[in-house]
């Protein structure tokens, strides 16, 4: 019987991700062994690789946060799941009676713990999960999609709804139209707004149109700040959705809001971006941070994906072995992809 499993591991802060072998892991108590069957490539896999989780990340670790599997074997106490299930992923737990997890937002616990962080995650042919993390899917959905609807689609979600609590009728500016933006485009248009897109690359702006984007700005052409406040009759948007991990485009995002605006900052820059308080609280804006999702967030994206809302097409188009992970990440930093996803 076979005792070991391929995973890609990343050995330390700034180097590659190198094949290597781990045991099976054993379900404990309370816990499920799944088979990979799909794990997107995530800009926080990336984030993970240039030490932008600080110092206490134990390495080498296995990255992966973004899957989908199969049951494949159950520990003591599991019951409502059996072997062959399919079951989304979602990447986080809390200890027992945590505070913010009984809140409904485990998503900012202090105490979280991160697969494919803290543990190994699913860039492996199986890992392990507590029963509480399994989603399972109202009907089939093909592998690869289900693991790009637990973040790529679930965190513009968490931005918007939950965050952002964006209403029909207001407009939206979606600042990146990358994996993420693609989706938050299609989300605001299902939640009745106006939508703006805004990214430099041509081909991108193709695509925010086919997705429903009422008006697309060059941002490589003109100045976005002055294009968005000219689409809106020089106020500014009722939500603008940052999602490039740059400084610059933070600034932009608030200067892109309209009174009583709210900018939802999702990019993740290291670097700080400069405001004035004056330019805040002249226009009563709230800057808010939106960090992840919530499991409600994956099932919302199932249900959207399930229903037709959501064209996903472009996210899965490049489906690569897990010994190609490291192609895989370099064609995400490079934007050659909107996402890749591994299959073991």
């Amino acid at each position: 019987m076979v005792s070991q499993m391929r995973v890609m591991e990343l050995p330390g802060v700034g180097q590659a991700l190198r094949a290597a072998s781990r045991p099976i892991p054993e379900p404990g108590p309370g816990e499920v062994r799944l088979r990979v069957e799909a794990c997107g490539v995530c800009g926080s896999d990336h984030f993970l690789q240039v030490g932008g989780f600080g110092p206490r990340v134990s390495m080498p670790v296995v990255p992966g946060h973004e899957a989908a599997g199969r049951v494949d074997a159950l520990g003591d106490g599991v019951v409502g799941w059996a072997t062959g299930d399919q079951a989304a992923i979602y990447y986080l737990t809390t200890p027992a009676r945590d505070p913010w997890a009984a809140g409904g937002r485990p998503n900012i616990s202090p105490d979280v713990t991160r697969m494919g962080v803290d543990v190994d995650g699913a860039f492996a042919e199986y890992v392990l999960r507590p029963v509480e993390a399994l989603i399972r899917p109202p009907a089939p959905v093909p592998p690869e999609v289900l693991a790009v609807l637990t973040d790529a689609v679930a965190t513009p979600i968490h931005g918007l709804k939950r965050i952002a609590r964006l209403a029909p009728g207001e407009t939206l500016v979606v600042l990146g139209v990358g994996g993420l933006g693609s989706s938050a485009v299609q989300l605001g248009k299902a939640f009745g707004a106006r939508v703006i897109a805004v990214t430099r690359s041509v081909a991108k702006q193709r695509l925010a149109t086919r997705l429903g984007a009422d008006a697309v700005v060059a941002a490589a052409d003109v100045d976005p700040v002055a294009a968005v406040r000219s689409l809106t009759g020089g106020h500014g948007a009722d939500v603008v959705i940052q999602l490039v991990g740059d400084a610059r485009a933070d600034e932009q995002a608030i200067a892109m809001a309209g009174p009583g605006g709210r900018v939802v900052l999702i990019g993740a820059a290291l670097e700080p971006f400069s405001v004035r308080a004056a330019d805040i609280f002249w226009r009563e804006l709230s800057v808010l941070g939106s960090r992840g999702f919530v499991p409600d967030d994956i099932r919302d994206a199932i249900g959207l994906y399930l229903d037709g809302t959501l064209d996903v097409r472009h996210l899965v188009e490049r489906v690569r072995p897990l010994a190609e992970a490291n192609e895989a990440l370099d064609d995400l930093v490079a934007g050659r992809v909107f996402r890749s996803v591994l299959v073991p």
